[in-house]
């Protein structure tokens, strides 16, 4: 009787652990604050979704003291892009993403590579899916989130997305070969 008591616990314990983890429901009126490391300067950047619709996400930006603007993503953008874009964004402008770019989130393709080779090349660099070293997993606050951990092979490039096939976020971007490293600091 001890002995099948302590097997329920531990399976209610291991069970309450691997549902600890925090999956952020993304949606039109979503808010985000991020931290950009700009050549080793930090930037708040404050990110909102402001329409999420199938084949549409525009995504609005602020930068205190410098302005806002937005990204608007098409579906061909969102299905099929392959990086993101590099340069800073231009205050007052709703910028139409090229085609072969994404915003923040990967693309459909791009998703679909991750999970189906367990690589994705992003920005022209590969990227292979990996387990985070221990205690590395990604956080907002105290809560673990479901995200995906990727690496590149010489583990200088590593990218944190949301475990979310409609909406793959980017929460956090290290080595970034393309503009600057990014960390998710909320989302609301």
């Amino acid at each position: 009787m001890k002995l099948s008591l302590l097997l329920l616990s531990l399976t209610l314990s291991v069970a309450s652990f691997a549902q600890s983890k925090f999956l952020p429901v993304l949606k039109t009126g979503t808010k985000m604050e991020y931290m950009a490391n700009v050549n080793g300067q930090e930037i708040p950047l404050g990110i909102s979704i402001d329409s999420l619709q199938p084949g549409y996400l525009k995504i609005g930006w602020y930068v205190e003291g410098y302005g806002q603007g937005s990204w608007i993503m098409n579906k061909k953008s969102l299905q099929s892009a392959t990086g993101g874009l590099g340069e800073n964004p231009q205050p007052g402008v709703d910028e139409v993403v090229p085609d072969d770019k994404a915003q923040f989130v990967l693309s459909k393709d791009q998703w679909t590579a991750l999970m189906k080779d367990k690589k994705v090349k992003h920005n022209g660099v590969e990227y292979n899916l990996a387990a985070p070293a221990a205690g590395s997993e990604f956080k907002l606050g105290d809560k673990i989130v479901d995200a995906v951990y990727l690496q590149t092979a010489d583990k200088a490039g590593q990218i944190w997305v949301l475990n979310n096939p409609e909406t793959p976020l980017l929460l956090k971007v290290v080595g970034n070969a393309n503009g600057p490293d990014l960390t998710a600091l909320s989302i609301q």
